[in-house]
């Protein structure tokens, strides 16, 4: 169990409000409008300091008040776990996370998956959903690599500046230098750690598709893309793209444009699965992490889903309820009140139900 309690003041339309989630799984309905997404986002703020809505979180602050403050209350590796967060209009956002007595640490802190409309593209969408959701559970798993793509991006913003500027050649390959050294670095951790992530996924992906009878996921599959010719060196690919990177204005090959896509029965999954199938894999995907974080860490996960109910039938509906009941991780999912999911939300025993 990771937040048990959570407490919101002048937050978004909320101007006091107290929550007691469920040690597991957590239901959480309303009619469009009443605050079910502001829920989510309020842990997401607690978590990373950010928010998934906008980048500003003064624009979190209820209307006419001039602060926000957030409170969550829980348990991680059997230690009392206190997040808080607080914003003023003219202020800096200000967050203290502890265990027991100790400030809580990057290693320590759990995975915070959030699953929003977005995320539902993410098969056949642009490719940021994908890398962002990769970069996420890497940067979890191995820290040290969230440093190593620190420093590359900040090497690749000089060098498409110089590329912007039309700066002169050896300033550009001053950058460029220093980008093809931290590349090959960052190109092959990423290559390891896809290979690792992809032997969990597919492990539990293929134990779903089997014992759920989704026969339209039968023998799925992840492709990675390196994001530059890797029949090349790294040297001679950025030699070569050199005047294409000159004529746009920015750098067109290198492992900030590494991917990941997905087959079925070796063909396009992008191609050939319908809105809610897809919806389904990626679900699949996100419940998957747990496996990846238990083989690869020893940290926690928490899942927040935003309206459940999207783009799926009721009998995939069900299915999906059924993977979220049986994940070993804490599960918090919101639903419009009047859906199909709150009509038969009393048959669900394993989610608290909690009406906003």
């Amino acid at each position: 169990m990771l937040i048990k309690s959570l407490y919101l003041e002048n937050f978004r339309l909320f101007e006091t409000k107290k929550i007691e989630l469920s040690q597991e799984k957590t239901l959480i309905l309303g009619e469009n409008g009443t605050g079910k997404t502001s829920i989510l986002e309020s842990l997401e703020i607690l978590f990373s300091g950010k928010s998934f809505r906008s980048k500003n979180s003064t624009d979190c602050i209820k209307q006419g008040r001039d602060f926000f403050k957030l409170d969550a209350a829980g348990t991680l590796f059997n230690k009392e776990l206190r997040l808080s967060t607080s914003k003023t209009n003219t202020g800096r956002i200000s967050t203290r996370r502890m265990l027991a007595t100790k400030k809580l640490t990057v290693s320590e802190r759990p995975l915070l998956q959030t699953v929003l409309a977005k995320h539902l593209r993410m098969i056949e969408g642009e490719p940021d959903l994908r890398r962002d959701f990769m970069n996420g559970l890497m940067f979890h798993v191995k820290p040290e690599v969230s440093k190593l793509h620190n420093k590359y991006n900040k090497a690749l913003s000089q060098r498409n500046r110089a590329l912007r500027k039309k700066l002169p050649i050896d300033e550009l390959a001053t950058w460029t230098d220093q980008l093809i050294d931290l590349g090959m670095l960052l190109s092959r951790e990423q290559y390891n750690f896809f290979q690792d992530f992809k032997k969990y996924s597919l492990v539990y992906i293929s134990k779903v598709v089997a014992s759920e009878g989704l026969t339209f996921l039968h023998n799925t599959n992840m492709h990675f893309i390196s994001g530059w010719d890797t029949k090349k060196t790294m040297v001679k690919a950025y030699q070569d793209s050199l005047p294409k990177d000159m004529v746009l204005g920015y750098t067109t090959q290198g492992p900030h444009r590494q991917d990941f896509v997905f087959s079925v029965d070796k063909k396009s999954a992008s191609n050939n699965l319908s809105r809610g199938q897809s919806k389904i894999l990626i679900i699949l995907l996100f419940l998957s992490s747990y496996e990846v974080l238990r083989n690869l860490s020893e940290g926690e996960c928490l899942l927040l889903i935003d309206d459940i109910t999207s783009e799926l039938d009721e009998k995939n509906i069900n299915i999906i309820l059924k993977l979220l009941a049986e994940a070993k991780n804490q599960v918090v999912i919101t639903a419009i009140a009047g859906s199909y999911i709150d009509k038969i939300s009393h048959k669900l025993k394993e989610f608290k139900r909690i009406n906003i």
